[in-house]
């Protein structure tokens, strides 16, 4: 007897010849892990799941299996939509099931989006794994379609007589995520986890006691945190780190480090680490409000996770509005400062036009954070997600919100579908005004984010920060006076700017049926955004320009603001480092040159010692050597490899590396720095002695003076 074929997908667009997202379909694994271990008829299911959408299409053609879910993303539901409206038109008895985060939190909403998708059957909200194991055993008794739509099975959501139909508002939690099956132990991962294109995902705990507005993870439902044993959690990434040859993991918890086991799971992360050499580099969020905890799972994990404070915005009127509960600011520039000590990668993300802001609050955030040492900041716009409180039709009119629509970055393609060519685009809906933001202070923040990006973002001057808070020149001082003189910056940067703003403003669409009409109007349009010119994330792409072609037109617009703040705060200081701010910009310059032509070295001459300020973090002074010692900047093997992992997941073109410098790498990023061995640094007489002793000993004939260490 045949086996019922079920095809579980959590597709991404892969026009651009990468994932779009490119996490491992852990979800989705975790249900069939679930279903194969708790159906009442497992022996008579066989299972598929599915990424790529090229690699759906052909085995559904060659299959025609008769249920099929789909996840439902920001990123995917065109995608997810658009296959399953042709599977129904091909076989209008298969089952439709949808699941995810992107779809409405009230009744009315629901509704209207069933009506509108027709192409699903049903939908469920909430943790899907034991809801979709109860449809699978209705189905298998009695393949009738009426029956599942009218099912009692909780958080099921369906249209029956032309009204919604539902069971409950969520689908049960499971508190404990040890009764689910590893999908990684269970062997149902393998296949992704030899693709160098994706990255693995792993989880630890679900939940977050949170309720911002503005996500999809603030309502009620999933408040409570449920956890998995840690024996459990070390087994799944040992099995990771023997079956994978890349070095970055993503957790998927929300909180990290926010539970004292977290602090267990950093250990098990360490043990891994230690043994496999994996993961090198965790993307993951942080805690929001338990600073002791959180730093001590990043000092447990040496570098490896960048710590996060994402505070959104720093404004007590924004923060009530979006009921967003922020780490205090003087613990906020504690934990930077010690995250900073101890090499982890600090990052906090801020979002602009949530209700309430206006250009001074969201400046003041960011330039708040810069003075705090933050290593990156990460500047969002407001995203409607339909699963938020904020997407809803109330909190639109309660906050005065203005929106418009673009394609989101990379998420693009044409799917040829049995001799069918589909033409199909992700659209985003953005705020883009609110009662206190005004369209004009909108685009001049978005102008900011570019500043921001190309003169703070990812440590790239750091060590120019350091030094001028020696003179009470604060980094939010800096930034200050180099977007108000943006307009005065060479002809390079200019046009950057230039090209940056008019990107923003014709991105922007008013309507999202026009924008999906034009999307759908021509096959020429997608290949616009195959050639890039339609379609990218401007802020990644104009930093990626910048960090191939114009680092050292940045470098030498800074240096000459910073050295007139310097003249008129303390002209004292600036006459006695003036030389040191010549060395400084070459040694900064020689650090960052485009970073991912990783082959390339350069090796130069200095007068202070760069190497004492390295160790020091540039925290101190800088002292002038009796003579010059040779530098080399290079990229070590174990960055090279980073670089690599990161360029084969996202591309290697300009919004691939936009894309890469979006992550939060920040140090890693830079080259490694030799310095000639100062003990060879002596006299001629000197070093003439002593070639004549080692001669007369007959040893160390072939090395070379000057040789790095």
């Amino acid at each position: 007897m045949s086996k019922d074929l079920i095809g579980i997908c959590d597709l991404t667009h892969t026009a651009t010849g990468s994932y779009a997202t490119n996490l491992m379909p852990y979800p989705i694994a975790s249900i069939k892990s679930y279903l194969m271990h708790f159906s009442e008829n497992k022996d008579d299911f066989e299972v598929k799941i599915f990424k790529d959408p090229k690699k759906f299409i052909e085995w559904y053609l060659s299959n025609k299996p008769k249920i099929v879910g789909f996840s439902n993303y920001v990123w995917n539901k065109e995608l997810s939509c658009e296959l399953a409206r042709e599977i129904k038109s091909k076989d209008p008895d298969t089952l439709i099931i949808f699941g995810g985060p992107n779809f409405p939190l009230d009744d009315p909403s629901r509704e209207k989006w069933l009506k509108q998708h027709t192409e699903v059957d049903l939908y469920i909200i909430g943790e899907a794994e034991e809801s979709f194991t109860k449809i699978i055993d209705i189905w298998h008794k009695t393949h009738d379609l009426n029956t599942i739509k009218t099912t009692d099975v909780i958080g099921c959501f369906a249209i029956v007589n032309d009204k919604l139909f539902k069971s409950s508002e969520f689908s049960p939690r499971i508190p404990k995520l040890d009764s689910i099956p590893s999908p990684y132990l269970e062997g149902y991962l393998d296949e992704f986890l030899s693709d160098s294109k994706l990255s693995p995902l792993l989880e630890s705990n679900r939940g977050c006691p949170f309720t911002c507005t503005f996500c999809v993870d603030g309502i009620k439902d999933r408040s409570r945190v449920y956890y998995k044993e840690v024996s459990r959690f070390e087994k799944e990434l040992e099995y990771i780190a023997t079956h994978y040859e890349g070095k970055v993991l993503t957790l998927a918890d929300l909180n990290f480090g926010m539970y004292n086991q977290d602090i267990e799971i950093s250990n098990a992360i360490a043990n891994i680490k230690e043994k496999f050499n994996y993961p090198y580099y965790i993307q993951v969020s942080t805690g929001k409000n338990n600073k002791p905890k959180v730093l001590k799972c990043a000092e447990i994990l040496k570098g490896s996770m960048s710590l996060a404070a994402s505070v959104q915005s720093l404004d007590k009127e924004v923060l009530t509005k979006i009921k967003r509960k922020n780490i205090q600011e003087d613990q906020l520039l504690d934990m930077t400062k010690a995250g900073n000590k101890m090499s982890a990668n600090t990052y906090s993300e801020v979002i602009l036009a949530l209700p309430g802001d206006s250009k001074e609050k969201h400046m003041d955030t960011v330039l708040k954070l810069a003075d705090s040492d933050m290593n990156l900041i990460s500047m969002y716009q407001c995203m409607i997600l339909e699963g938020s409180e904020m997407g809803s039709k109330s909190s639109r009119d309660q906050w005065k919100m203005g929106t418009k629509f673009r394609v989101l970055p990379k998420c693009y393609g044409v799917y040829n579908f049995d001799g069918k060519e589909i033409l199909c685009a992700e659209i985003e809906e953005i705020c883009v005004t609110t009662e206190s933001l005004p369209i004009e202070d909108y685009y001049e923040c978005r102008l900011f984010a570019l500043t921001e990006g190309l003169f703070y973002q990812d440590r790239v001057l750091v060590e120019m920060y350091r030094f001028l808070e020696n003179f009470g020149i604060k980094a939010s001082d800096v930034l200050r006076q180099l977007h108000k003189n943006k307009e005065k910056f060479s002809e390079k940067l200019l046009a950057l700017y230039s090209s940056f703003y008019n990107d923003t403003r014709t991105e922007l669409w008013d309507s999202k049926d026009e924008l999906r009409e034009f999307i759908k109007s021509d096959r020429t349009v997608i290949d616009r955004y195959y050639k890039g010119e339609l379609g990218k994330n401007v802020l990644f792409r104009h930093r990626a320009i910048a960090a191939l072609e114009l680092s050292d037109s940045i470098h030498d617009e800074v240096f000459k603001i910073i050295e007139e703040m310097l003249k008129i705060k303390n002209n004292q200081a600036y006459l006695q480092y003036k030389d040191y701010l010549n060395e400084l910009k070459e040694f900064s310059k020689l650090r960052k040159r485009n970073v991912f032509d990783y082959e390339k070295q350069y090796e130069s001459e200095f007068n202070y010692d760069f190497k004492t300020l390295m160790e020091k973090d540039f925290e101190i002074l800088p002292q002038k050597l009796e003579k010059s010692v040779k530098v080399r900047f290079f990229t070590n093997d174990e960055k090279k490899l980073m670089i690599k992992e990161q360029i084969a997941e996202r591309g290697s073109d300009v919004d691939g590396i936009g894309k890469i410098l979006s992550r939060t790498l920040g140090s890693m990023l830079l080259r490694n720095v030799e310095f000639e061995n100062i003990a060879y640094e002596q006299s001629k007489k000197e070093k003439m002695v002593k070639e004549i002793e080692i001669l007369e000993k007959d040893v160390g004939i072939n090395q070379s003076p000057g040789e790095f260490v």
